[in-house]
C-alpha cells in the first residue's frame, strides 16, 4: 500500500520518449545524481515510486533497482504490462543500499511503437 507523506522532495527521472527501443533503452532512470545522496545520507534508504509507463501500443516492461550502469546489475525487477495507446501509474516501493544505485524503466521485450516513461521517486524511510 502506498501513503503520500508531506515534505518529502520527489526526484523526478528526465528520459524523453523512444520510437522502437530495443531492452537495452533506458526510458526512464533515477540516479545517485537525482538523489542527491551525500556523506550524511544513510546507506540504507526506502524510496516510494511512482511509475508512468505507456506507448503506442501494448508493452511488457522491466522497471528495477540496480547496483550500476550494468544491464544485468538489476536487484530488485518488477515486471509490468501496459495497454495500447495508454499510460499507466504503477506504485512500487525499492529499497537502496548504497550511494550508486539507481532506478530504472526499460522494456521487457522488444516491440515496435513509441514509449514514454517517467519515474517520480519519494524517500519514505
Amino acid at each position: 500500500m502506498a501513503f503520500f507523506q508531506t515534505g518529502n522532495i520527489p526526484y523526478n527521472s528526465t528520459q524523453a520518449p523512444a520510437t522502437d527501443p530495443s531492452t537495452a533503452t533506458l526510458l526512464a532512470e533515477l540516479d545517485s545524481t537525482n538523489f542527491q545522496v551525500n556523506n550524511r545520507t544513510p546507506a540504507e534508504r526506502i524510496y516510494a515510486v511512482y511509475a508512468y509507463l505507456g506507448g503506442s501500443t501494448g508493452a511488457y516492461w522491466q522497471v528495477e533497482s540496480a547496483t550500476s550502469t550494468a544491464l544485468n546489475a538489476g536487484v530488485d525487477k518488477f515486471f509490468l504490462r501496459t495497454a495500447s495507446g495508454q499510460t499507466s501509474q504503477f506504485v512500487l516501493k525499492f529499497r537502496l543500499t548504497a550511494q550508486t544505485d539507481r532506478i530504472r524503466a526499460r522494456l521487457a521485450s522488444t516491440t515496435s511503437g513509441t514509449y514514454d516513461a517517467k519515474l517520480s521517486a519519494e524517500e519514505i524511510a
